[in-house]
């Protein structure tokens, strides 16, 4: 009975551990070091590995200055929870929450150790500003927003249709000296903090940290904000009239793609290999899969990513931006020299969008880092009852 007893043993031993939802799951330093040190760097400091070929640039978090914010100084662990979750339009923050193995708890433990990078935190608590729900839009506030427009200086930058094209534009820098071109209003979707209306308002209220963009809320009324921001939305004739701020299942706004409409089969053939790129770029599939064999039955490279998430986290434009930049160092040497197109881009985009789309679904299993003491453990058991039956039998058939 000895040996079935270790055997049971082994087996309940090496059972993998299922994750409990109390789980605090992966340290910050882990969780940075996976998500966030390629692009923001070891230190926090901006300068990560891909930093320098993307514009703009990644934040330093070393500075205590934060892009997006609900408030005039620092921004609430509510502020960067959003950030990481929801990503940065026009940029190629990613939005996280599509990462499935990363937990709410682990999202958490993530902004702490953001904010642990700076001590602005210490001994303060941001708190956020309540903004007001948006008035309805009307020509009298379409009509004070432009006349603001014009009297504000925001043509100065802004350009005096909003393209981004005013006669400051080129002399613009962050706060690390960095060129940062002003926002162009009539590209509909792409403002970083969000394109609501309220969004835009908040953004006008309390500025965009570390960069020229000032905070207006001490200079205008509440309603001259109102139409102001109505104004902005209005150059590009995409407004929302929905306040998302604070709410769970908004989107901050949705890109707008400037890649060529695609072909799905082609996409799929430029990602395979079947059809190579025109400059003679490698094909995706030397590095990466696309939901392993349930789509592409070639499965793929094993050193990058899965490219099947690589749509919901980026989205259409970032997908589109990445594309045409490619922005890591390892991908760089491969394809600098030798650019996707416009429609190869296109094309690409199409298959994804098709993958995203699917119902096709693609169950991993992770094994437990107690798998393998799990074993050593039952392989002991199996041996120490085998030992205790075989000298429990030998001194019993001394006895008899």
């Amino acid at each position: 009975m000895a040996p079935i007893f270790g055997l049971i043993l082994f087996s309940l031993l090496s059972v993998t551990r299922l994750e409990s939802a109390e789980d605090s799951g992966r340290s910050g330093a882990t969780l940075y070091k996976e998500y966030c040190l390629v692009c923001h760097g070891d230190k926090g400091d901006g300068n990560g590995f891909a930093a320098e070929y993307l514009d703009p640039r990644p934040r330093d978090f070393t500075s205590g200055k934060f892009k997006i914010r609900s408030t005039t100084s620092l921004p609430t662990d509510e502020d960067i929870n959003r950030v990481i979750t929801k990503g940065i339009p026009g940029t190629l923050m990613p939005a996280f929450e599509f990462e499935k193995e990363l937990k709410k708890v682990e999202i958490k433990t993530l902004v702490a150790y953001v904010k642990s990078f700076t001590d602005a935190f210490d001994g303060v608590t941001p708190e956020p500003i309540l903004f007001p729900k948006p008035p309805s839009k009307t020509e009298e506030l379409l009509a004070m927003g432009e006349k603001l427009y014009v009297e504000g200086g925001c043509g100065a930058c802004h350009g005096p249709t909003g393209k981004g094209d005013g006669p400051s534009a080129e002399t613009l820098q962050d706060d690390w000296g960095y060129p940062i071109p002003p926002y162009d209003f009539t590209i509909p979707g792409r403002m970083k903090g969000g394109s609501t209306v309220s969004d835009v308002y908040r953004s006008f209220y309390v500025g965009i940290g570390g960069t020229p963009m000032p905070a207006y809320g001490a200079i205008f009324t509440e309603e001259q904000n109102w139409g102001l921001a109505y104004y902005a939305l209005s150059l590009s004739d995409s407004d929302e009239d929905d306040d998302d701020w604070g709410d769970d299942d908004d989107d901050w706004g949705d890109e707008s793609s400037e890649t060529v409409a695609g072909d799905s089969n082609i996409g799929r053939d430029l990602v395979m290999g079947v059809k190579p790129f025109e400059n003679g770029g490698p094909p995706c599939m030397g590095c990466h899969s696309v939901m392993g064999e349930k789509t592409i039955t070639s499965g793929g490279g094993p050193w990058g990513p899965d490219l099947s998430m690589a749509l919901l986290k980026l989205k259409e434009y970032g997908l589109s931006e990445f594309l045409k930049e490619i922005p890591f160092p390892e991908m760089a040497p491969l394809y600098h020299p030798r650019p996707l197109s416009n429609e190869e881009r296109g094309h690409i985009i199409a298959f994804l969008k098709d993958v995203q789309s699917s119902d096709v679904q693609v169950m991993t299993a992770k094994v437990s880092p107690l798998y393998t003491l799990s074993i050593l453990i039952g392989v002991l058991g199996v041996i120490l009852f085998t030992l205790t039956g075989l000298v429990v039998g030998k001194k019993d058939m001394e006895l008899k």
